[in-house]
């Protein structure tokens, strides 16, 4: 079975998905993807899903979800390629620090 990672904007792999829920590249769960939402499992909103990215779309309706209880750990994912960045891709800040817990939505409510 192949790995699909989840990138940053700049082409970093900073996790993987298995079925619909979004890993750090440890293994930990973080999020899960809902339509093309992104989620924490506590039922914030962390961004939208975009070419295998968490970001942030101006164009996006935040909504929180009820709360969830998080899957198990998943072996860590093997290292992988950077991915080149792409134009496209620039136009929308990167979101997945949110799962992690960190920023802008985040640092609002602080």
């Amino acid at each position: 079975m192949m790995t699909m990672y989840v990138y940053s904007t700049d082409g970093e792999a900073r996790g993987f998905v298995f079925e619909t829920t979004i890993y750090g590249m440890d293994g930990a769960p973080l999020g899960r993807i809902v339509g093309p939402r992104v989620h924490r499992f506590d039922g914030s909103y962390a961004g939208e899903w975009f070419h295998q990215m968490v970001v942030d779309r101006p164009t996006a309706r935040p909504r929180s979800l009820p709360s969830i209880e998080a899957p198990a750990r998943k072996p860590p994912a093997a290292p992988t390629y950077r991915r080149r960045s792409v134009a496209e891709y620039g136009n929308y800040p990167d979101a997945f620090d949110r799962l992690l817990g960190r920023g802008a939505l985040y640092e609002a409510a602080e």
